[in-house]
């Protein structure tokens, strides 16, 4: 069995174009299994050709409860990443999301915890800095550090931009 990776777009700031990438990907027949390595893009193994359609819903505190709802709207669960889940289904089976209000309640819920974790690493990275401007370091050991944190930053500050830019659009079409 051969896997195929692609890169994507971002679940935060475009979570429409990797769904539609794993529908044209089910329809070649290659199947999301996970996260590519080092989590730049998605993995897919070869399967059988399908027509499916794909959607999204977060949940931190996911039980077996909370996949038979889905189950039983015609959801089957794909994969789940944390508080992520990814769900497909036959073409015309109603979205995951019935209404804006369900939507806007994840999304908040999304962007008030990566507000969270961007307030803590940018503190940890501020800390650093402070840390490194009063000490008298190897600049390479400096450099290595304020790499290592920039990271977790960048990986916590891009997801939260993502979360309020489509909480406010869909706050705007309401």
């Amino acid at each position: 069995m051969s896997t195929t990776t692609r890169m994507g777009n971002g679940l935060a700031f475009s979570p429409d174009k990797d769904l539609a990438m794993f529908a044209e990907m089910a329809g070649q027949g290659k199947h999301l299994n996970g996260v590519a390595k080092l989590g730049h893009g998605w993995s897919f193994v070869d399967g059988t050709p399908e027509e499916a359609v794909f959607d999204l819903a977060y949940e931190a505190d996911a039980t077996p409860d909370y996949f038979d709802i889905f189950k039983a709207a015609g959801w089957a669960p794909v994969l789940s990443l944390g508080n992520t889940h990814i769900f497909k289904a036959a073409p015309g089976t109603a979205p995951v999301h019935t209404s804006a209000e369900s939507r806007r309640e994840e999304l908040t819920r999304n962007r008030n915890l990566y507000l969270r974790y961007s307030a803590i690493t940018l503190a940890a990275f501020l800390i650093l800095g402070l840390v490194i401007r009063a000490s008298s370091w190897n600049e390479w050991a400096e450099f290595v550090l304020l790499v290592v944190f920039v990271l977790p930053l960048a990986y916590t500050i891009v997801p939260l931009i993502g979360y309020w830019r489509h909480l406010k659009k869909l706050n705007h079409l309401s």
